[in-house]
């Protein structure tokens, strides 16, 4: 068996950067097709007061929200939020299975 050297583990190192590269930069691309379909699904005076944060590894779909009078008035109309945001991004190529709405992030967003 070849015996490994320095300049094998700084190419697979180099590899993995590449494939995290590339898999970042695809989550930052679809979550800014999201928040573009969130903004047309809610209209403009919804979309001030929420946000897409991000979208994760098991296609659930992160939403900021100003307060929690926000979160709370989107979950109770989430069925239909969800309905609408499926049939559109399916047609973008991108598969979502929930949404769940935050408002303890939106405070820690705006503070950084």
């Amino acid at each position: 068996m070849k015996k490994l050297n320095n300049s094998d583990f700084e190419l697979i190192h180099n590899i993995i950067q590449e494939i995290d590269f590339n898999y970042d930069s695809e989550k930052q691309k679809n979550t800014l097709i999201l928040s573009e379909l969130w903004e047309n699904t809610t209209g403009k005076k919804i979309s001030k007061l929420t946000k897409v944060f991000e979208i994760s590894d098991d296609n659930v779909i992160t939403v900021l929200c100003a307060d929690s009078f926000t979160a709370n008035e989107l979950y109770f109309s989430k069925e239909n939020l969800l309905e609408l945001m499926k049939e559109k991004a399916q047609n973008l190529g991108i598969k979502i299975k929930d949404i769940k709405f935050n408002y303890k992030k939106w405070k820690e967003k705006n503070d950084e």
